[in-house]
């Protein structure tokens, strides 16, 4: 490919790398949970569909090319070097960091996006969490920065991705900072857009549904309670107001 542009946004809707086979796409991944799947990212949220669909959709290939097996996030590694990739532990751009461990045993996948010497910026999709989330990175078992990701994950290695020149590598901390600060207002707009939109965690629901009954918080004017959306001091403020005065 000529160039590398991070993903810091939510795939857009149908695109194939990220949709499976049976409905048009090219992924021979699993479905993402049922509970909170994307109609039109059907493989959302999985770890798994999301790396494999951004490990190829770097290399523009038209298809799936890379790390289509079976297997768990943990069996990456095994499969990346059966296809002859190269596996390298210092993360790279564009390529796929992968760890075993967790509740499941079955680990986690990540794409970098953006290095930043001593942390990276990853794109990400959490099965029991998050269709689609930016995390930034660092440490030595690259756990920091992931509030859920504890001791019980252990990180193999990153996956380099072979569409990505090494000149794409060295982008410099000043030339990677100016990126992002250019690229921020409409990264951060799109990212609010897509927050407005998510539904309530289960765990939540309860909570919610008591404050709209009882009048605590029903919403923004046009009565959509957002659920995910980032509260604002003026909510904040009108929160405080009808707790206060019961108006």
């Amino acid at each position: 490919m000529a160039n590398f542009s991070p993903q810091l946004v939510i795939p857009t809707a149908g695109n194939p790398y990220y949709n499976t086979k049976k409905v048009g796409g090219y992924s021979p991944c699993a479905l993402g949970n049922p509970k909170n799947r994307n109609k039109d990212l059907n493989v959302l949220p999985n770890c798994v569909g999301y790396a494999v669909g951004r490990f190829n959709e770097i290399g523009d290939y038209g298809f799936i090319k890379w790390l289509a097996a079976k297997g768990d996030a943990c069996d990456f590694i095994d499969i990346a070097k059966k296809q002859g990739l190269t596996v390298a532990q210092r993360p790279t751009v564009g390529g796929c960091m992968v760890w075993r461990g967790g509740n499941t045993g079955e680990g986690h996948v990540a794409i970098v996006e953006i290095d930043l010497g001593n942390r990276v910026i990853t794109s990400e999709s959490e099965y029991y969490g998050k269709q689609f989330v930016i995390y930034q990175r660092f440490g030595d078992n690259w756990r920091s920065g992931c509030y859920w990701m504890g001791s019980s994950y252990t990180y193999l290695g990153c996956i380099q991705n072979p569409a990505v020149k090494p000149k794409e590598k060295d982008m410099t901390k000043p030339e990677t900072e100016q990126l992002i600060r250019d690229m921020f207002p409409g990264l951060m707009a799109a990212y609010l857009a897509d927050l407005s939109k998510e539904p309530a965690d289960t765990w939540a629901e309860p909570a919610i549904e008591y404050c709209q009954r009882t009048g605590i918080m029903v919403g923004d004017p046009d009565g959509n309670f957002r659920p995910q959306s980032p509260v604002k001091r003026e909510e904040m403020a009108a929160l405080l107001k009808g707790l206060l005065t019961g108006k």
